[in-house]
């Protein structure tokens, strides 16, 4: 009896820290800053922003484009 004992006081321990973690994670990120403009960021009419690290590729892929179409 005494290891489930201590098995589930080390579980409530380990789930504590988990859920502190993830409230300091939380406010660290500014995670609760705006939570409204998101859902209306999604009705704007305009074209979506580029990954991040991906506007080189982008503009590889559209070189070679008009390379080809240069090239007919």
């Amino acid at each position: 009896m005494a290891i489930g004992v201590l098995l589930f006081i080390a579980w409530i321990v380990f789930m504590a820290i988990t859920v502190i973690a993830f409230i300091v994670w939380f406010f660290r990120e500014g995670q609760n800053k705006d939570i409204e403009e998101p859902k209306y960021r999604m009705l704007e009419d305009r074209e979506p922003e580029p990954w991040p690290g991906r506007e080189k590729k982008a503009k590889c892929e559209d070189t070679t484009k008009r390379e080809e179409e240069v090239s007919r």
